[in-house]
Parts: C-alpha cells; sequence; structure tokens
C-alpha cells in the first residue's frame, strides 16, 4: 500500500504517477512511540527527490491505473487464466494456460512469472527459494474510523504489548497488530480495541472493518532469476516483513529494470549480457533489502525489556542525527539502489582525475535537475526524459564550448541518427549564459539550459558525457574527449544481435 519516493519516479515515467496520487493519501512522516511515549519522527520531506513523500494507495488502485495505461498503449489483459506447465529450447517458450474448461498451449520468446510467493514458474524450473518463517502471527483490518493522530503520518507503536502500526488510507485506516499465537476462530475487531484502549486513555469505537484478515511473515530469496528464456520478478523472486512498505516498491523496481532489457533484445539488440544483467542487478538489491526489513522487523517485535529500553534509546538518538536520518530515508525510499557491480555499466579512461567522484557513478540512479528549452523556453525536469523509453545521452558542455566539444557534438549526432535512432537520443546541456549560436541543431538534437545551476551542483561542470538508461540509472560516463570509447559501448550493449 505504501508507495516510496523512487516508485513515484518510475510510476511518473511510465505516466501513471496522476491518477496514482488522485486514488491516495499523501504521507509526510514517520511517527514512532515507546512504552514511555514518543520517540522519533521522520520526516520524508526532507528527501532530495522529485516526490519527497509516501503514497497510501489500496494496490487495487495501483492495478487499475496501471491496466488502464498499458491498454491505452494497445497492451491486451487477459485475466482468470492459469498457467498450467511450460517448456523452453532454443526456439521459444511453450506455456499450457487453462481459461474455464479450455486449454491451450501458448508459444513466445520469453516468459517472465510474476506469480507471487508461491510461483509456479519458480517451482517448474526447480528454483530454489529458502528463508525462514517468522514467529509472530499478524492481524490487519481497514476500518472508517477516525484516528486522533495526524493523518499525514503512518503511526508505529513499539510497545510491551506488541506491535500495533497504524496506517492513514484515502479514507479511514488500516491497522496492524502482531502476537505469538496464531489468531483462531472468527475474526473481530475487538484485539484492536483492547490494544488501543490504553494507548488512547479511551475505548475507541471502530464501527465495521471494511477488510479483516489474518497472515504471517516469510523472508525468502530465488537462488536465480532467470534460467535461459525464463525471468521472475516480484514476490516470486523474494518475499519479506511488510513493515517498511519495501516488497511491492522493490518488485515494481525489478520490472522497471527487466523491461527495458525485453524490448531491446526482443527488437534484436543487445546479446545474452544484456539479459543476464538483470539477476546480477537486482538479486542483490532484494538480498539488501531483505537483511535490512529482517532487523527491523525483529528490533520492532524484540519483548525483552532490557533489549526495547536500548531499542528505544538508540531509536531516540537516531532521530536526532539529521545526517543518519538522511541515510535511512533514502534507503527506505529506495533512491540509493545503484548497480556500480554491474558488468552492463561503465566508464571511459578519465584522465581527468579531479571529477572522477563528482557526479552520479555509472550504475548510480541519475539525480533530477530543472533544465529550461533553449528552443521554447519551456521548463523541464531531467527524469521527464523518462518517458522516452530509450537511453538518454546527456552532453554537458563548457561554459565557452571550444571546437573540439562543437566537432564531438556533430560527429555524434550524425552517428547517432545513423546507427541508434530508436536506442538513442541526444540531449544537450549547457550552463545558464552559455552562448548557444554556434552549437549545432540538427535533427532532433535537444539544447536545455541548467537553469538554477541544478545539473551544475549534481554533476559537476563539463564538458562530459553521461549516458541514462531506460530505468533513470547511469549507464556510462566520460570526458567529452573519450567519444570514441562511448561509441564502443554502445556497440558493444546495444548492437544488433549477431553482429
Amino acid at each position: 500500500m505504501g508507495l516510496h519516493a523512487r516508485s513515484l519516479e518510475i510510476f511518473a515515467a511510465l505516466e501513471v504517477l496522476a491518477p496514482i496520487r488522485k486514488a491516495s493519501r499523501t504521507m509526510r512522516a514517520v511517527s514512532v512511540y515507546g512504552d514511555k511515549g514518543f520517540l522519533f519522527e521522520l520526516d520524508l520531506t526532507s528527501l532530495d527527490a522529485p516526490y519527497p513523500w509516501v503514497l497510501s494507495c489500496p494496490q487495487s488502485d495501483v492495478e487499475k491505473a496501471l491496466t488502464e495505461r498499458y491498454r491505452s498503449l494497445g497492451g491486451e489483459l487477459i485475466r482468470g487464466t492459469e498457467l498450467l506447465d511450460f517448456t523452453q529450447d532454443g526456439a521459444g517458450v511453450r506455456a499450457r494456460i487453462r481459461q474455464g474448461a479450455d486449454v491451450e498451449t501458448v508459444t513466445c520468446d520469453l516468459l517472465v512469472g510474476a506469480d507471487g510467493a508461491s510461483s509456479t514458474v519458480r517451482q517448474q524450473l526447480g528454483i530454489g527459494f529458502n528463508g525462514v518463517d517468522y514467529d509472530e502471527h499478524f492481524l490487519l483490518a481497514d476500518v472508517d474510523w477516525q484516528g486522533p493522530w495526524r493523518s499525514d503520518s503512518s503511526h508505529g507503536f513499539l510497545q510491551e504489548d506488541g506491535l500495533l502500526i497504524a496506517l492513514p488510507l484515502p479514507t479511514g485506516w488500516r491497522l496492524i497488530m502482531a502476537r505469538d499465537e496464531a489468531w483462531e476462530g472468527e475474526l473481530s475487531l475487538q484485539p484492536f480495541t483492547d490494544r488501543l484502549t490504553p494507548i488512547l486513555g479511551e475505548t475507541p469505537d471502530l464501527g465495521e472493518p471494511r477488510w479483516i484478515s489474518r497472515f504471517s511473515v516469510q523472508r525468502r530469496l530465488a537462488h536465480h532469476y532467470r534460467r535461459n528464456r525464463v525471468f521472475l520478478a516480484g514476490d516470486a523472486a523474494h518475499v519479506q516483513s511488510p513493515l517498511g512498505a519495501q516488497g511491492m516498491n522493490t518488485g515494481l523496481a525489478d520490472a522497471f529494470n527487466l523491461s527495458w532489457k525485453l524490448a531491446f533484445y526482443l527488437k534484436g539488440y543487445g546479446n545474452g549480457a544484456l539479459l543476464d544483467s538483470y539477476e546480477q542487478e537486482r538479486k542483490p538489491v532484494a538480498d539488501k533489502m531483505l537483511h535490512g526489513v529482517d532487523m527491523l522487523s525483529r528490533a520492532s517485535l524484540v519483548k525483552l525489556p532490557m533489549l526495547r529500553r536500548t531499542r528505544d534509546s538508540l531509536l531516540k538518538m537516531a532521530g536526532g542525527r539529521p545526517g543518519l536520518t538522511r541515510r535511512l530515508l533514502r534507503t527506505a525510499s529506495q533512491l540509493d539502489v545503484h548497480y556500480r557491480q554491474s558488468p552492463l555499466v561503465g566508464c571511459g579512461p578519465e584522465a581527468e582525475l579531479g571529477w572522477r567522484h563528482r557526479g552520479p557513478l555509472p550504475g548510480d540512479r541519475l539525480p533530477d535537475a530543472a533544465l529550461g528549452s533553449v528552443r521554447t523556453g519551456h521548463l523541464h525536469q531531467l527524469h521527464d526524459l523518462l518517458r522516452k523509453p530509450v537511453h538518454h545521452l546527456l552532453l554537458q558542455l563548457g561554459e565557452s564550448p571550444g571546437h573540439k566539444e562543437r566537432l564531438v557534438l556533430y560527429a555524434l549526432s550524425d552517428r547517432l541518427g545513423q546507427e541508434y535512432r530508436e536506442r538513442v537520443h541526444l540531449t544537450v546541456v549547457v550552463a545558464r549564459d552559455t552562448p548557444v549560436g554556434e552549437i549545432p541543431r540538427e535533427g532532433t538534437i535537444r539544447i536545455w539550459r541548467d537553469h538554477q545551476g541544478e545539473f551544475a551542483a549534481a554533476f559537476g561542470e563539463g564538458p562530459r558525457m553521461w549516458l541514462m538508461r531506460p530505468d533513470g540509472h547511469l549507464a556510462y560516463r566520460a570526458p567529452v574527449s573519450n567519444a570514441n570509447h562511448l561509441l564502443e559501448y554502445l556497440d558493444t550493449v546495444l548492437g544488433r544481435k549477431g553482429q
């Protein structure tokens, strides 16, 4: 239900953020309480990001927005279909599916199992899904009750009586609590009433639940995300505690990483290394996430009084250290996810050692920045480019572009236009006062000005080249003088298969 800052960037790129925001409640803080009252608050708006908050949106509304967008692009979505089994070979994948009483065989080039924690695809591939089951059992209820807390914050109570979480919904609240024993028999709101009474100092009238359910929690990670032509994504690849709202957000990022690679591969570009990079990039992210969520869950559910007191003291201390809370927020929001160790990213021979550690590194998520169009004067955000699912070469020029820089621009414009028109778009970024009269404007070249120095603050001063992938991560960086190395990189990663 909780959509973090990085997922909101993904939704903006997919042009579904507006309907999702309309169906959501915006959460601007996380409030935590212990046995003796308030412990600390995380201010989500302090995030350095285009969307510094969390959206509370029922998953059904998220799926509705994605479905409508998918169909508007010509996609066909068929529900009520069961995968029975599949086989694969060098020619493709053949899957038997059942709709009602009808069974048919579908032939495809690639198959993605995004079919949840009990994934049929993962089981038929024989891929291990090892992990642990938590001892705690959870009870969840959605109620129309109007709680006394601020409705733009989530509220977590880490107390002797157990864990209680209150999450604001677009209307009403979602309440979650945990205990050691399983919830047996008919479910009711009485456990929530009993738990809330000492917190509020009075007995709340919760009304009738819109939804009430019980669940238990696992922590598991697939041994592999790919076997030949078949891939795993989302809960089929990793499951974890709901604390921290990491599971769905991680699954969304899995799909965003995988989808552009599948698209290029199916169009005849790239090779096996392009597909291999999905597991190489995303499995370490899930592994790190699982360990972080596991620590959060165990700390939230600790029972020994001494350990609770120690935990509460550490949380109070963390709340008073802005640098630490900023790092926690970036981790929780998934803005600091990177693929620096991926074999798919790289940089040219950076002779200018002075800027090696300035600006994003290959594999990092590119920061956003405001840029003004030289042609129209309109303001744009760098992340607006992600609406075109191609690679974007950002050619950052110096304040007074010299002959060599203009020559490189001419050469890159010509080469990219001839060989990579469908895969790489060129955008020139110049400083606010840079004269643009001698900068070529042929073809589809954009020339954008650094509006208020935001680009230079995040990337450093030019002249440099930054190649942004369709998922917003940095594929390649180099000085402008290394244009030949950039072209070699493009030939390796995005060249036609078989060449």
